[in-house]
C-alpha cells in the first residue's frame, strides 16, 4: 500500500511540474539612472544619465494570473551626474543585475490581443566593474566613489505581451536599492532606476 500511495505521489508530482509553463526571452532596455546619497543627515540628488540593461529571461507559468519570473541583466552606465564649480561631474559603473519578480496577469480580457501584468520582486545586484568619474569630458585617473560588490534592491513594474503565447513584449521598470552601497563610513548611496524595455519570449 506504501508502495502504492508513493507511485501516485510520483505520478502527481511529475503531472503538476508539466502542466507548468516554461518561457524563456531576451531583454533589452533603454533607460535614465540616478543615485541618492546622505551623509551626515545632508541629502544629496544628483541628475539623471541615460543607461542600456540587456539580458536573459527564465518564466514558469503556474496558471494564467500567476507566474515567477528571472532575470539576468548587464546594466551598463549605472551612476549619475551633477554640476560642480569646476565643471559638469560624471560617474558610471557596470552592475549585473539578477531580479526575480512575482508577476500578475490580468486574465480574461478578450477585447485585447495580448495580455497585460504588473510585477514586483526583489532585485540581486552585482559590480562587476571599476568606477569611472569624469570631469568636464575628462575621465580622472581615480573615482572618489568607493562601492560594495553587493546591494539588494526592489523591482516593480508593467510588461505587455502582444500576443497571449509566446512572443514580442514591451514594458516598464523601476528598480531602486533596498541596501547600502556606498562602502564609505557615514555615507549611504542607494540607486534608482528608470528602465523602458523591450522583449521577446521563446
Amino acid at each position: 500500500m506504501k508502495k502504492l500511495f508513493a507511485i501516485i505521489s510520483i505520478f502527481m508530482i511529475i503531472s503538476s511540474v508539466n502542466a507548468l509553463d516554461f518561457s524563456f526571452g531576451i531583454e533589452g532596455a533603454v533607460g535614465l539612472n540616478t543615485m541618492k546619497e546622505e551623509s551626515s543627515g545632508v541629502e544629496s540628488d544628483f541628475d539623471f544619465i541615460p543607461g542600456f540593461r540587456f539580458g536573459n529571461t527564465a518564466e514558469l507559468s503556474f496558471n494564467e494570473v500567476t507566474s515567477l519570473e528571472a532575470k539576468v541583466l548587464f546594466h551598463n552606465e549605472n551612476g549619475f551626474s551633477y554640476i560642480s564649480p569646476l565643471g559638469k561631474s560624471k560617474t558610471s559603473f557596470w552592475t549585473v543585475d539578477i531580479p526575480l519578480i512575482v508577476k500578475l496577469t490580468f486574465a480574461g480580457i478578450d477585447t485585447i490581443p495580448g495580455k497585460f501584468s504588473m510585477f514586483a520582486g526583489p532585485t540581486f545586484n552585482f559590480l562587476i566593474s571599476d568606477i569611472e568619474e569624469s570631469l568636464s569630458g575628462r575621465k580622472l585617473e581615480k573615482s572618489s566613489l568607493s562601492l560594495n560588490p553587493f546591494v539588494l534592491g526592489i523591482e516593480a513594474g508593467c510588461e505587455y505581451d502582444f500576443t497571449k503565447s509566446k512572443g514580442f513584449n514591451i514594458g516598464f521598470s523601476v528598480n531602486c536599492d533596498l541596501t547600502n552601497f556606498s562602502n564609505t563610513t557615514g555615507i549611504v548611496a542607494n540607486r534608482i532606476c528608470i528602465m523602458p524595455y523591450f522583449g521577446y519570449k521563446f
